[in-house]
């Protein structure tokens, strides 16, 4: 896609969320919520943010096992600076610069490296849903949660159940695959087909037990963390919501909005998520888009520091990484 139209896109659909967030906003009630903040919580948000980081990349490491043994610190700082350029290049495209970061410093394949941030994003969301299916199941909630937690929890089984049948049915899946493919130019048939035998490859993993239960740990793990950003904005702004319930309910919540293709740093997403997901709990949107102001800077501030920090220790520009972005994803 033309990098301009590229642009374009993505800040109009920010443009969208945003304008969606900010209806029914009370700018002086949003104010008076920033400055009663306990911003002491600010520097543990920023701390746990770059850990999240660091935990990814660990992940990473056991994803791309068939694949790979890339070092643990090419590993860091493609995850640095892949998830940097998420913030400050449009359509989430730090999700290609990742992998071929990974690939042109450890001379790797890069389809199964891509495939493997395919899988990576669907274990995330199956873990979301499940943390958020289980935790408003067992604790109690609102009616309207509870039948959100039932929901979403079906959605994550419906996840796994799909990724499954795709492993143990590999033939059948690829001959499906071959069969939507056939009607289309061989220009865009062939790099799907390519990707999508990568990305079987790379489920390969899941053949075994003990690696399956350490990517779910890992999962699990990672989210959990970032529920603890989440909570720790809860009780800086001192909201009225069940800590590990609402924490829970925010971070998937907003995890779903900000999939979403985007306006760099997820800006219009992130706030349509945390005023989504605290309304459930009847708080204000007013002091919902406040938190989410909070939330987005600080995350924003560790995760571009943390870039920053990677480039820096690579001998890299920011430019040279756009450069990456506009080969898509093709290795030198």
């Amino acid at each position: 896609m033309n990098r301009t139209v590229r642009i374009g896109l993505s800040i109009a659909i920010s443009a969208v969320f945003l304008g969606f967030a900010v209806q029914g906003v009370k700018w002086r009630e949003a104010a008076a919520a920033l400055g009663a903040v306990h911003y002491l919580y600010v520097p543990v948000i920023l701390a746990i943010t770059v850990w999240t980081l660091y935990i990814r990349a660990q992940r990473w490491r056991v994803l791309l096992r068939p694949v790979g043994t890339p070092s643990m610190r090419t590993l860091v700082a493609a995850t640095n600076i892949g998830f940097m350029a998420n913030m400050v290049l449009p359509l989430r495209i730090g999700e290609v610069i990742r992998p071929v970061l990974v690939s042109r410093r450890e001379n790797e394949p890069l389809s199964g490296i891509l495939a493997t941030v395919v899988l990576e994003r669907i274990f995330d969301m199956f873990t979301i849903l499940f943390l958020f299916g289980v935790s408003a199941s067992a604790v109690a909630v609102s009616d309207q949660v509870r039948q959100w937690g039932y929901r979403l929890f079906a959605l994550a089984l419906l996840v796994g159940a799909g990724v499954a049948v795709v492993r143990w049915q590999e033939a059948l899946a690829l001959r499906l695959l071959g069969l939507v493919l056939q009607p289309l130019p061989a220009r865009f048939a062939e790099p799907v087909s390519h990707f999508f035998r990568g990305f079987v490859q790379a489920l390969e993993i899941l053949d075994s037990p003990l690696t399956f239960l350490q990517l779910l740990g890992w999962s699990v793990y990672l989210w959990l963390v970032i529920s603890a950003i989440y909570l720790c904005g809860i009780l800086a702004f001192d909201l009225p919501t069940p800590l590990i319930v609402g924490s829970v309910v925010v971070t998937a919540i907003t995890a779903i909005a900000v999939s979403a293709p985007s306006a760099p740093g997820y800006i219009g997403a992130f706030q349509v998520g945390c005023t989504l997901s605290l309304a459930i709990f009847g708080i204000s949107k007013s002091e919902a888009f406040a938190y989410s102001i909070v939330l987005h800077l600080t995350q924003f501030a560790g995760v571009v520091g943390a870039g920053l920090y990677s480039l820096a220790r690579e001998g890299m520009t920011l430019r040279q990484v756009e450069q990456v972005s506009e080969t898509d994803g093709t290795p030198a």
